[in-house]
């Protein structure tokens, strides 16, 4: 029961995000087959059927981008240029001494690639296995050239097929990813909120927290699934490196919060000032709600003003009380007091960030 309960939590929960590489799997293999059986019924040469399905494992395997267009694009150059190589590669492969040369060209091209970024990285692997195939059979050109045809008429059947007629957006997968991971910290950071210390809060604190990681964890498994370069768009307010990042930063925030929730907890003098900061955290909650909508419908506006004013009413009578100046055992708990409205304030910056990132193409705004 454990491992399926273990299956559910990471693959299902709670809206099917993890299914998603099945249903990626079993659209790959049934764009190969669909190439190969049109391959077959155009009556093409036995010979060449197998060209058809490396044109089409070019397309299935060796894709690269976060979004459809991308991906579009990189299939259509990959393609490309497996087929300008492979009538070479065809030839070459008669002659020892230029077999050897070129086949170091292609490996040092692969190993030098990857710095470009993941989807070059993907690209030059997926060529250099084709033209290994090419190298190890070696032939004429004319028959090179027959392969290159058939690796086309395989890609373009499979692109057709991926592309068209079975689409699947990979942005879209991972902000469903990544709004059940923003969801997760959503009940983490109400967990906190609500939190009275007793042992069952913390234990239940402890759970949740476990799951909110769990779900930053398996938002990056989908990025490396998908080949998407988890830093590539660090710094823009677009894409999954950008969310992905928020979701660290969101969860480094909220368990800053955590450490500091029962701030000045044996001091009368912050009693009405935890009350205060309790009920603002509590309130501020929705924010997680929207933001996790917003990841979907790209409107995740959110109204910061009700929870930055909150924070500087608590600043200001933080200061007020003075507790800083004083020599009566108050200064520890001024400085807990202010960590965790520094804290607050903190996630209020990333509820803003993400704002910036739900709302694609400027179409609302953060008040």
């Amino acid at each position: 029961m454990r491992l399926v309960s273990e299956f559910y939590r990471i693959f299902i929960r709670p809206i099917d995000p993890g299914l998603f590489m099945s249903k990626y799997a079993a659209k790959s293999i049934c764009a190969c087959l669909v190439a190969l059986l049109l391959a077959y019924l155009v009556g093409m040469s036995t010979k060449f059927l197998q060209w058809s399905a490396y044109g089409s494992m070019v397309v299935v395997v060796f894709r690269a981008g976060s979004t459809l267009a991308k991906r579009k694009a990189v299939t259509r150059w990959l393609t490309l240029v497996v087929m300008v190589l492979v009538p070479f590669s065809t030839v070459i492969g008669n002659y020892s001494v230029g077999l050897e040369m070129y086949l170091f060209l292609l490996a040092f091209a692969v190993f030098f690639v990857p710095v470009l970024g993941v989807s070059f990285a993907t690209a030059a692997i997926g060529t250099l296995i084709i033209n290994l195939l090419a190298l190890t059979s070696p032939d004429t050109l004319i028959v090179g050239l027959e392969r290159s045809g058939a690796v086309l008429f395989g890609a373009t059947a499979s692109y057709l097929f991926i592309f068209y007629l079975w689409p699947m957006k990979p942005e879209k997968v991972l902000n469903r990813a990544g709004a059940v991971a923003l969801t997760d910290i959503g009940d983490y950071f109400r967990a906190v909120a609500s939190s009275t210390g007793s042992d069952e809060d913390l234990q239940n604190i402890v759970e949740i927290h476990e799951r909110s990681v769990e779900s930053v964890r398996r938002y990056r498994r989908f990025m490396e699934a998908i080949n998407v370069d988890p830093v590539k768009e660090l710094g823009s307010y677009e894409g999954p490196s950008a969310l992905y990042a928020l979701l660290v930063r969101m969860m480094e925030a909220v368990v800053g919060l955590a450490n500091s929730r029962q701030f000045a907890e044996h001091s009368a003098v912050f009693k009405d000032m935890r009350f205060k900061f309790s009920d603002l955290t509590g309130r501020s909650s929705v924010a997680f709600d929207v933001l996790a909508a917003g990841l979907s419908t790209g409107k995740g506006q959110v109204d910061l003003q009700a929870l930055d004013e909150g924070i500087a009413d608590l600043e200001s009578e933080l200061l007020r009380l003075g507790a800083y100046k004083r020599d009566d055992g108050l200064r520890d708990e001024f400085l807990e007091a202010w960590g965790a409205i520094y804290g607050l304030r903190n996630l209020s910056m990333e509820f803003a960030e993400m704002s910036k990132l739900c709302c694609k193409g400027g179409a609302c705004s953060v008040r």
